[in-house]
């Protein structure tokens, strides 16, 4: 096993797909969840899982604290965009930010003074990363966050040049960039993707659609832990 196996960023704590989680994943995410997590786990292959504060179920503080042993709990947004109008039209608001799109500083500040406050309710969470939901964010939220205690800023090359992140002031904060259709896809894709260095990013509410989802993810660590 290599002394430092690379980190997984998994997203989507308790759900990041709002028409899914209505029609079929509001009662079994918390299993799929954790049939993910103990793969990662089962063989010691560091992780983040990214968890949305406003969407936080009932219960699900005590599941966090429960499953997650060997990864980090980071904030994932706020509210993944799911007080957005029109959800089937979602990919709309991208391009200005996302889920910030018409955030002020004052709401950004706000409402990551609020998620803080409640995953530090979770015992494995880590403040130095935050990952904005569809990989989108706006100059103020990095306003906002080079007062806090985030060191990296995750995102996907796919969204890093089609918006131009480039040019905004980042200030002390690291992009981290994951590669669209590469390192930033399905397990099973990912897997033969692992000589590109990038950041591994998976998104399980996608995988567990389709047939075979955990073998991929075990198929995954085997090849990370050699």
């Amino acid at each position: 096993m290599p002394l430092n196996p690379r980190r997984v960023r998994i997203d989507d704590f308790p759900h990041g797909d709002l028409r899914l989680f209505l029609t079929r994943d509001r009662i079994r995410y918390r299993e799929l969840v954790e049939k993910t997590l103990n793969v990662f786990e089962q063989y010691k292959v560091p992780y983040i899982l990214g968890a949305t504060p406003q969407l936080l179920q009932e219960g699900d503080i005590e599941f966090l604290n429960k499953v997650v042993k060997g990864g980090k709990v980071v904030m994932h947004g706020f509210t993944h965009g799911w007080d957005f109008p029109d959800w089937s039209n979602v990919v709309s608001c991208w391009e200005h930010g996302g889920e910030f799109a018409s955030h002020t500083r004052e709401r950004v500040q706000e409402c990551y003074s609020n998620g803080l406050t409640t995953l530090q309710q979770v015992n494995s969470f880590c403040e130095e990363d935050f990952i904005p939901p569809f990989n989108c964010y706006t100059q103020t939220v990095l306003d906002v966050l080079k007062d806090t205690n985030v060191k990296r800023i995750h995102t996907c090359d796919k969204e890093w040049d089609a918006y131009n992140y480039n040019k905004l002031e980042h200030y002390n904060i690291e992009p981290v960039i994951s590669k669209y259709g590469v390192t930033y896809s399905d397990a099973n894709v990912v897997v033969n993707n692992l000589s590109d260095t990038s950041q591994i990013t998976l998104h399980w509410c996608y995988d567990a659609e389709r047939m075979g989802w955990e073998e991929d993810y075990h198929t995954l660590c085997k090849e990370l832990i050699k």
